[in-house]
């Protein structure tokens, strides 16, 4: 039997998050192979660049110092430059940005094999480091923006898959060409004297593939009110001190910071000890290291590809905490295995925890972020994530390395206490201890939150002969003079039409109009309004809306349950689960049959309405109205069945066309066929009647039943008090 949440679904025509779905999304798939091949390239790089400095560097000793000072130059830029990394993505075009990093990356690959100098090296390793640190932050703080929320944990995962599941491939594509490369040295000596080049121009010509399927991507960024675009570094400087006081004083931003960074410590430690652990304390062959890696990915896989399955029992912070925890306990367990078979097994366990923890904690982090500071929190957590990583990789290996082989002998049993599997312990302990904190902190976090609303509605359908339809859209939009547009065409092809609004349609909700719009009222407590709203729909629908439709109606009405969401759920921050849950329960589940959205910039709207006389909501000013518009279109890519997007910036003839098509699509489809047929009506006019003044049309402004008497409609003024929610 289908849970009520299904039910509404499928009354809402809620779009299923499938990993299909997503996959096959124009946006998403362009952002997906510029990852998927631009991270390959990183890898194939990563191996040819410390190639190069291997051969450049000459003997064995200064051979690893030159590594160990290509990886130095490879995380330096965490501390130098990581900083002002998340500023700047807030502050230029995102979209721009990445394609700059792409362009300056690809450059500095290329330029690599005619470098004959160690320092030179380094320090193009540096700058490609300093790019990498915009890129992916732009990258994170732009997803929300390309997939609907419900497809973020499988964006996430499928993120951090192709950034970390390409290493094994692009190692091996490494591998082939620097045999190549001696191939070809037969004939061009070039090749035998410089194998890294096809691996480093390969690379290169992967970050010019990412920019230019980035450039392909419609990427918004943030306008933040009153903020300046451009870059100005006095600004930047504050925006980075903004960022820090934000990451540090949110209790769920700073609780998600330390898990996701505790995850790249717990990758640090496996990475680290992993080769030593695997060769000398468990006595593996050659191929035990290569197990290990193996079992860690595909544990990795498998937590992210979990995520879905267990965000549907578990809430998401919880499930963050859990894996925490997952995680330290098998770090421990790990440690203790005799034999490179065990270990493997409890590797998975690692990489499964790991996997889930990462993909939740981005998830959370992009939900509760405001987008204005999506920017430089990423930017913050990858800063200090890298740092942990690169902490992990030095300390734990000094620690094992301090105390070394160590066999301790209790009775007949000899006890393998090395220093990989001490330092192993070492790592699940901090594991287990910030899995500790964050848990205690998720559980207080838990009982600060206001309680979702648990109100368990009785669902019933609306007839099948009449017609709903909402229109949708900021202030300013031009909802009343389509409305208007609309209620005439339809009347003149013999539809019985009830125009309506809310709030608003009867006496009750013409008061609470009143009330709620009148700037005089003042600030009213978010969760009052949403309920004055939700009380003056009940009412609606029950008096006004099911009535008319049971009668074989065409219900055209301002503004309906998406507004709520919109402007309470998303504006007000009340939350869209809970304002969807009253208002699924007042009106017992009645959806429009189709919703037009008419989308404008809130700036644009702004610049049409009288500020003089701007109610409540418009006086919120473009902040808010931001927030607000970009939720409509959240909601409408999520139920594209029921909803049409219309662009609003152009006049209203040109709207009316996109209106009447997306309408007479509707009533064909409830015909079967693709011509337009009248709803029946319950009382068919005359044309003396329509000379006499009676449009065929009902006006529910005013009553709380329909007048079964025509009234002349009333005209509706499409300035700013049809656009108000």
């Amino acid at each position: 039997m289908a849970s009520i949440s299904e039910e509404v679904a499928a009354l809402r025509g809620t779009k299923s998050a499938t990993l299909k779905d997503l996959l096959t999304s124009p946006t998403f798939s362009r952002l997906l192979a510029a990852m998927t091949v631009s991270s390959l390239g990183d890898w194939i790089g990563f191996v040819a660049v410390t190639s190069l400095v291997a051969r450049l560097a000459g003997s064995q000793r200064v051979a690893l110092g030159a590594v160990a000072a290509v990886m130095t130059a490879r995380m330096l830029p965490a501390l130098i430059f990581g900083p002002f990394a998340g500023a700047i993505v807030d502050r230029l075009d995102r979209k721009q940005l990445m394609i700059t990093a792409d362009v300056g990356r690809g450059l500095m690959y290329a330029s690599m094999p005619f470098v004959g100098h160690l320092w030179a090296i380094f320090v193009l390793s540096f700058f490609i480091e300093c790019m990498s640190l915009l890129w992916t932050p732009a990258r994170d703080a732009s997803l929300p923006h390309l997939v609907p929320r419900r497809q973020l944990p499988n964006a996430n995962s499928i993120g951090l898959l192709t950034t970390y599941g390409t290493l094994p491939i692009g190692g091996a594509i490494a591998t082939v060409l620097a045999g190549l490369s001696d191939f070809l040295g037969a004939g061009v000596p070039y090749f035998s004297t410089h194998p890294e080049s096809l691996a480093l121009w390969l690379d290169s010509g992967t970050f010019a593939f990412s920019a230019f399927m980035v450039s392909r991507i419609a990427i918004a960024s943030p306008v933040a009110a009153g903020r300046a675009r451009g870059l100005q570094f006095r600004k930047v400087g504050h925006d980075i001190l903004e960022g820090v006081r934000f990451l540090s004083k949110d209790p769920l931003v700073s609780t998600m910071t330390i898990g996701i960074v505790l995850a790249f410590g717990a990758v640090g430690a496996v990475l680290s000890l992993g080769p030593v652990f695997a060769a000398d304390t468990l006595k593996a062959s050659a191929a035990g290291w290569p197990i290990l890696v193996t079992a860690f990915g595909v544990g990795m896989a498998a937590g992210m590809a979990s995520v879905n399955l267990f965000g549907k029992r578990l809430d998401q912070d919880l499930l963050f905490a859990g894996s925490m925890i997952g995680a330290a306990a098998s770090l421990f367990v790990l440690a203790a295995m005799p034999n490179i078979a065990s270990a493997a097994l409890v590797t998975v366990g690692v990489g499964g925890f790991c996997g889930t923890m990462w993909v939740t904690g981005y998830t959370l982090l992009q939900e509760n972020v405001t987008d204005e500071m999506r920017g430089r929190t990423f930017g913050s957590i990858t800063v200090v994530a890298r740092l942990a990583l690169f902490l992990a990789l030095t300390t734990f290996p000094s620690l094992a390395a301090i105390i070394g082989p160590r066999v301790i002998q209790v009775g007949q049993a000899d006890i393998d206490l090395s220093g990989t599997r001490i330092a192993l312990w070492v790592a699940g302990l901090g594991a287990l201890m910030a899995g500790g904190t964050t848990w205690r902190r998720l559980r207080r976090l838990r009982v600060l939150r206001p309680k979702p609303l648990t109100l368990v509605p009785k669902l019933i359908r609306p007839p099948s002969t009449g017609l709903f339809i909402a229109f949708e859209g900021v202030e300013g939009a031009g909802k009343g003079t389509q409305v208007e547009m609309l209620r005439s065409y339809l009347a003149e092809r013999g539809h019985d039409v009830l125009v309506t609004r809310e709030p608003g349609g009867t006496a009750l909700g013409e008061r609470v109009r009143d009330v709620v719009l009148d700037p005089a009222t003042g600030r009213i407590e978010p969760r009052t309004e949403a309920l004055l709203f939700a009380a003056s729909r009940a009412q609606h629908v029950s008096t006004v809306l099911r009535p008319a439709l049971a009668e074989g109606r065409t219900v055209i009405c301002d503004r309906y349950i998406d507004s709520s969401l919109a402007y309470q759920g998303a504006g007000r921050g009340v939350g869209e689960q809970d304002i969807l849950s009253l208002n699924v329960w007042g009106t017992q589940g009645l959806f429009p049959d189709l919703v037009l959205l008419l989308h404008l910039e809130p700036e644009i709207g702004l610049g049409r309405i009288d500020t003089a006389e701007a109610d409540r909501i418009e006086a919120e000013g473009a902040s808010f109205l931001d927030k607000v518009a970009d939720a409509f279109l959240k909601i409408a890519e999520e139920h594209p069945e029921r909803f049409v997007v219309i662009d609003a910036g152009r006049g209203p003839d040109e709207v009316f066309v996109d209106v009447r098509d997306a309408v007479d699509r509707t009533l064909g489809e409830r015909q079967g066929d693709g011509d337009i047929h009248p709803v029946p009506s319950h009382e068919v006019r005359t044309p003396s009647e329509t000379e006499a003044g009676s449009t065929g049309t009902t006006d529910a402004s005013t009553s709380d039943a329909p007048d079964p008497t025509p009234v002349t409609e009333r005209e509706i003024d499409p300035g700013r008090s049809e656009d108000s929610s």
